[in-house]
């Protein structure tokens, strides 16, 4: 007899429960979608707030594009427009109610309509030299050349009083940060040099209490060689910081790119930098 598979059907066997996954509503599905896309929207719109420089790199740049900066800029002007209708009308009423009221009041004669016209007039007047006109009308004008900006340059200007006070705060931050490294440093004094062998991987180290004026891969010339910088950063070095600056040795033949310094500037044998020759520590001067 030819052997033959047979199906069995397990669903209605004591103990076992199909799983079946479960299926959304398309109304849920529809909703979590617009609300995913609202909250992206609304954190797009904060974003085109900020400076330009800060949306080029972390997650503010997830967020920023040009047509969210377009739309930001027009949302930013009809607010400021309604903002500034809504300022208008209530400060004409007020003035209306208070100054200008006291004024008709006392006014002798009969009043006519040229009396109530000319009060009007005055406080609509009156309004524009108030600050709230001013920062009203400036986000008006502002939103409309952002928008503007975004869709013709593409670029991703931020709104004035959001990046200027951001900017003053990193200006700030900068500051504290140069007094405070200023402090670590403490005095200044001699420069350190260490040369090591020419194969070496930093065949030259300086270490200075202030900050060179050098690139990032400057080339300098010492005791007749060449050297191109690799590397540097603030490190302890006796009991406050220095930068350190580590070079490697140009063999013959080097390209020699940008403009060479001669290390140390001034007359060799000049009393103001300390040197020595690998580990030694075989003392020697040479200028600073």
């Amino acid at each position: 007899m030819p052997w033959r598979s047979v199906s069995v059907d397990r669903r209605w066997e004591p103990g076992y429960k199909r799983y079946v996954p479960p299926i959304p509503a398309r109304s849920d599905t529809a909703l979590q979608h617009f609300l995913e896309r609202l909250r992206f929207t609304l954190i797009a719109l904060v974003v085109s707030t900020f400076p330009e420089s800060v949306k080029r790199n972390g997650w503010p740049a997830a967020y920023a594009s040009a047509a969210a900066h377009a739309f930001g800029g027009w949302v930013e002007s009809l607010a400021a427009a309604g903002l500034f209708g809504i300022g208008f009308l209530r400060y004409v009423n007020g003035f209306t109610q208070s100054t200008g009221w006291t004024y008709l009041s006392k006014k002798p004669g009969t009043l006519t309509y040229g009396d109530f016209f000319g009060m009007g007039a005055l406080g609509y007047v009156s309004y524009l030299f108030t600050p709230v006109a001013w920062v009203t009308a400036f986000c008006v004008v502002e939103g409309v050349l952002r928008a503007l900006d975004a869709a013709y340059s593409e670029r991703m200007l931020g709104m004035a009083f959001v990046a200027l006070p951001w900017r003053a705060a990193l200006a700030v931050k900068a500051l504290i940060g140069r007094r405070q490294l200023e402090t670590r440093l403490g005095p200044d004094r001699p420069d350190e040099v260490i040369v090591e062998r020419a194969d070496a991987r930093a065949a030259l180290t300086i270490f200075a209490a202030r900050e060179k004026l050098w690139t990032d891969y400057q080339v300098i010339e010492f005791a007749g060689d060449f050297y191109e910088a690799i590397g540097k950063r603030v490190v302890a070095r006796g009991g406050h910081y220095a930068y350190r600056y580590e070079f490697r040795h140009l063999e013959h033949g080097d390209i020699i790119r940008g403009t060479l310094v001669r290390y140390p500037p001034e007359a060799p044998n000049a009393p103001d930098t300390q040197a020595r020759r690998g580990g030694e520590g075989t003392p020697g001067t040479t200028g600073h």
